[in-house]
């Protein structure tokens, strides 16, 4: 049994596209690209997934509500998802489609993807969105890492801004910003409102042989370091590969079972705990 912080089970279309992404960067992924919503379900199950959080957001304005009440029907069939929505910053109302969402559908926080979506949740036009998800204390999650791959950088110190200026703020920071890891745990080692999600990491550092050794060594003096904010995540079913592939990954990275228990089994449950939709 483990509880997944990070899985993106998507409307069948947009799924579709995901991963039609995902198969286009050559490795053996391990998913089929066909893979659908209950699929997806299936397989986080036969895992032993006891609950995971579903990240949605929208790529284009006036996209988020549409996603909100296909992701609040998925929760209602799946009593182990909690839901995550988004919001544009083009939509011509950002406040009032967080509202709906979290009161009218149920989602439980908001994913931003700056890499895709090529816009930065600390935007002044946010501003009203993130008042209200910091009043109640909603997870709020920031992809950071793989900027070459995007093609588009993070701009660090405007998120770092966002994060002093918001200590109420309970902010996730998926793949602990890889490759650069010593910024990424330093983030949770300045901002206790900060949680990492270590989502890809040990297969990226696989797929670095060169930087294996140090690259490792950071990562467990992190994890080992801020244990009790480290979150397990999978990004299913387009992650670095298939279930099994990626319970694979973190096995050779060495964290030792008495660690790996802990993100797996107590840290990542004590998110759900605070912030997760109950279980009936």
């Amino acid at each position: 049994m483990y509880f997944d912080c990070h899985t993106h089970i998507f409307p069948p279309r947009r799924l579709a596209g995901l991963m039609r992404w995902i198969h286009r960067a050559g490795h053996d992924h391990g998913v089929p690209v066909d893979i659908t919503p209950d699929d997806a379900v299936g397989d986080l199950r036969r895992a032993g997934a006891a609950r995971w959080m579903n990240l949605l957001f929208p790529l284009e304005a006036g996209e988020a509500a549409e996603l909100h009440v296909w992701g609040a029907e998925l929760a209602e069939r799946v009593p182990e998802i909690t839901p995550i929505g988004g919001v544009h910053v083009d939509d011509p109302d950002p406040l009032a489609v967080v509202q709906e969402a979290v009161e009218g559908h149920g989602m439980a926080g908001l994913k931003f993807h700056p890499m895709v979506q090529r816009f930065v949740p600390w935007d002044t036009r946010l501003a009203g969105a993130l008042d209200y998800v910091e009043a109640r204390e909603l997870p709020v999650y920031v992809h950071t890492g793989y900027d070459e791959w995007y093609g588009w950088h993070l701009p660090r110190e405007g998120f770092e801004e966002m994060l002093d200026r918001r200590p109420r703020l309970p902010v996730v920071v998926p793949h602990i910003g890889f490759p650069d890891l010593e910024w990424g745990f330093g983030l949770a080692d300045r901002f206790p409102q900060v949680y990492l999600d270590l989502t890809n990491v040990p297969g990226s550092v696989m797929f670095d042989p060169e930087g294996w050794e140090r690259a490792l060594a950071t990562f467990r003096r992190g994890v080992s370091r801020h244990r009790d904010r480290v979150l397990m995540g999978t990004d299913y079913p387009a992650g670095m590969g298939s279930l099994e592939q990626i319970f694979a990954q973190l096995e050779a990275a060495e964290l030792g079972a008495d660690l790996l228990e802990h993100v797996m089994l107590v840290s990542t449950r004590g998110f759900f705990d605070r912030f997760g939709r109950p279980r009936p």
